[in-house]
C-alpha cells in the first residue's frame, strides 16, 4: 500500500469519526432544552437504541481513527487496514441504527407542528444526508484497496497502544512548548508499562478479565451520568438503577467482545 492510500484511509476515517461525534451531539442535545417536549425518540425503546448505538459508534470510532492515525505515520501498521475499514463500517452501522430508530419514532409519534418540531425534523434529515455521504465515501475507498488479511493475534493491549497514539501525536505536535521529559515519557509509554504492577488485569494476558472490569466501570460511569437527570427517590431505588446499568453495560461489552472482538482485532480470533 502506498502513502496516498494511507492518506485516503485516514481521511475517510476522520470523516466517519467526526460523524460519530456529530451524531452523539445530535442525540444528546435534542433530549433536553426546547426539544424535550417535541422529541419522540427521547423515549424508550428509541432512546435505548440510540444510547447503546452511540456508545458503540464513539468507542469504535475513536479506536479506528487512532489506528488510521498510526497508519499515516507508520507504514508498518498496514496490516491493520482491514481492521480500520471494518471499524468504519461498524461505526456507520451504529449510526444508521440510531437514525432509523429515530425515523421510526417520528413516524409512530410525529413531532408537533411547531418551530422546534420542524427544526428537529430538519436536523434528522441532515443527519441522514451526512450518514449517506460517509457511507458512499467509505464504499468508494474500500473498493480500491487491496489489503492483507487482518492480524488474528491482537488483544485489548494492542488497542490501548492504538488509542495512545491520539495522545502521542498531540504531544509530539506540541513538543516545542511542553517539557522534554513529558514528551519522552509519552512517546515511551505502552500498555505493558501501564499494567506492570497489575499483571492480574493485564489485557495482553487476560483479555476477558480486562473486558469484565471495563464493563463494570462503564456501568458505574453511565449510572453517574444519569444522576444529572435527578437523584433517585430513595437509596434502594438508586442501588437498583446502578445495578441495572452495571448489568446492562457489562452484558453488552461481554457480548460485543465475544461477537466483534475478533472481527475488530480486540482479541485473538
Amino acid at each position: 500500500m502506498g502513502r496516498q492510500t494511507n492518506r485516503d484511509v485516514h481521511r475517510v476515517t476522520a470523516l466517519i469519526a467526526f460523524a460519530a461525534i456529530v451524531l452523539g451531539l445530535f442525540f444528546q442535545t435534542n433530549k433536553g432544552g426546547p426539544f424535550r417536549d417535541v422529541n419522540p425518540f427521547a423515549e424508550d425503546p428509541y432512546d435505548a437504541v440510540g444510547s447503546l448505538a452511540i456508545q458503540v459508534a464513539l468507542l469504535i470510532g475513536a479506536l479506528t481513527y487512532a489506528r488510521a492515525l498510526r497508519l499515516r505515520a507508520d507504514p508498518e501498521q498496514a496490516a491493520k487496514v482491514r481492521l480500520i475499514l471494518r471499524g468504519n463500517a461498524l461505526v456507520l452501522s451504529a449510526a444508521w441504527a440510531t437514525l432509523v430508530a429515530d425515523a421510526i419514532a417520528e413516524i409512530v409519534h410525529p413531532s408537533p407542528l411547531s418551530g422546534w418540531g420542524t427544526a428537529l425534523l430538519i436536523e434528522l434529515a441532515l443527519m441522514f444526508l451526512f450518514a449517506s455521504i460517509c457511507t458512499a465515501t467509505l464504499a468508494i475507498i474500500s473498493r480500491d484497496i487491496q489489503s492483507a488479511p487482518a492480524p488474528r493475534d491482537l488483544t485489548p493491549a494492542d488497542a490501548i497502544d492504538d488509542l495512545w497514539a491520539l495522545v502521542r501525536v498531540a504531544v509530539t505536535n506540541l513538543h516545542t512548548v511542553l517539557p522534554r521529559p513529558l514528551v519522552e515519557w509519552v512517546n515511551g509509554f505502552h500498555s505493558d508499562r501501564l499494567f506492570s504492577r497489575a499483571q492480574w488485569l493485564n489485557p495482553r494476558r487476560h483479555p476477558w478479565r480486562f473486558a469484565c472490569m471495563l464493563g463494570l466501570l462503564a456501568g458505574v460511569g453511565l449510572a453517574l451520568v444519569q444522576l444529572q437527570e435527578g437523584l433517585p427517590p430513595n437509596p434502594e431505588a438508586g442501588l437498583a438503577v446502578v445495578g441495572m446499568f452495571v448489568c446492562v453495560e457489562l452484558g453488552a461489552i461481554l457480548v460485543g467482545f465475544a461477537v466483534l472482538g475478533g472481527y475488530l482485532g480486540l482479541r485473538p480470533s
